[in-house]
């Protein structure tokens, strides 16, 4: 594969210890006493105390919103749950004969308390609300708590509290970064520890989900945002570009690599990627990010379909002539766009796929947010006198193995 766009990649190590000393620290100051600290580090840091939002602000929120907003808003709300109610099926209770009179199955339990962070800085995200929020709904989650910051007015952006308003949110809180995270995962005041922890964050709130997993369980720790894009001759070059460049404005860390079978489609992209550039009102964010994150290459499908699996991306497009069928070259991503029409953007807001996913190559090893996400497999085992009986001495032999005695006496006592 011949790279024509490849940036030097340049990890800030030391940055990284920083943000973990910050961290650790935070979480310290919030684990001992509370919310004493929560406030101080609120005051410090935001200019304001932690408080818990008004469900009547929320309701106001929604209803003071533009009727067209109201309109796009209610149809992703519809789409992604739709898809996620879907998901709740496959997750049925299960048992099975494993042998004569040994039963074993699982049930599927909602954990029964979550957190979910929404990010609210360089943009307002209503739709990471209805990415976090409607799967834990369908997954049947008990509590389920919005932690959003407070914005430079104290006030968390009225979309994204109108968000909450639209989905019946009943307990949300102005609170951000690592500070939140250590509030919900260890309680502070009126805030009550959750048993889980999801949602995308800066490089704070994903460190501090990192130091907090053990106490409670998280999604993933996202890092910036990413797309692969895989084309042939049948590709458009503007819809290539425009699809890169939408995920390059996410943030100046942002990726997007274009791995194309055709030279001539990649260098059309290119031109077409610096000409969207040139009158972009987010260019400031994207340019930095073209330069630093943007990777186009040319090869054949099959040394593409190879190198996009050890890369693992958040977001895999296939602009081929036939996406469906190409698709089996491909087992490393978290969500994949089928067909030059099914850009990112879609599944980043409305067309019901969830856009918390997997990034910087943890593709290979989880996948992303869904209503799985929030449901513990709960095994269970019944065996008859008989069926204890018959697996008593062969079990009893692998105890005495590994050396545990009382695990021998335990299954011999049912050979009787």
């Amino acid at each position: 594969m011949r790279f024509i766009k490849r940036p030097e990649v340049v990890i800030g190590e030391d940055l990284m210890r920083e943000v973990s000393d910050k961290v650790e620290d935070i979480l310290s100051q919030i684990k001992k006493k509370g919310w004493e600290s929560l406030v101080n580090i609120c005051q410090s840091l935001d200019g304001i105390a932690p408080f818990r939002i008004n469900p009547k602000d929320m309701t106001k929120a929604w209803r003071d919103l533009s009727q067209d907003l109201k309109d796009a808003l209610k149809m992703a709300e519809k789409n992604i749950r739709t898809f996620h109610r879907a998901q709740r099926d496959i997750f049925k209770t299960f048992e099975c004969d494993v042998a004569d009179g040994i039963k074993a199955g699982i049930r599927f339990i909602p954990v029964k308390s979550t957190a979910i962070y929404v990010p609210g800085g360089r943009y307002p995200l209503p739709s990471s609300v209805l990415m976090g929020v409607i799967p834990a709904q369908e997954a049947g989650v008990e509590r389920v708590v919005v932690l959003t910051p407070p914005g430079k007015e104290g006030n968390p952006n009225p979309v994204t509290l109108a968000a909450m308003g639209l989905l019946g949110v009943k307990e949300a809180w102005a609170i951000g970064g690592a500070q939140a995270v250590a509030a919900v995962a260890f309680g502070a005041g009126d805030i009550k520890p959750v048993d889980f922890i999801a949602g995308p964050g800066n490089v704070f709130v994903t460190e501090a989900k990192r130091q907090v997993f053990g106490t409670v369980g998280i999604d993933g720790l996202a890092g910036p945002s990413e797309v692969l894009i895989v084309a042939d001759e049948s590709a458009d070059p503007k819809f290539l570009a425009a699809d890169m460049i939408a995920q390059l404005e996410h943030d100046p860390n942002a990726k997007a690599t274009l791995l194309a079978t055709d030279e001539t489609i990649a260098e059309k992209t290119i031109k077409e990627a610096l000409n969207i550039l040139s009158n972009l009102e987010t260019a400031s964010i994207a340019s930095i990010s073209w330069e630093k994150g943007a990777t186009i290459a040319v090869g054949s499908l099959q040394e593409i379909a190879e190198y996009a699996d050890k890369i693992a991306p958040e977001h895999l497009e296939l602009a081929l002539k036939d996406p469906q069928g190409k698709l089996q070259l491909f087992s490393c991503y978290g969500a994949a766009f089928l067909g030059k029409y099914s850009s990112v953007p879609f599944g980043d807001y409305i067309a019901g796929t969830n856009h918390v996913l997997p990034t910087g190559g943890s593709a290979r090893f989880q996948g992303g947010l869904g209503v799985g996400t929030f449901l513990r497999p709960m095994q269970h085992l019944h065996l008859s006198p008989k069926a204890a009986a018959m697996l008593a001495l062969h079990g009893a032999t692998i105890a005495r193995a590994e050396g545990l005695a009382a695990h021998e006496i335990a299954m011999k006592l049912r050979h009787m």
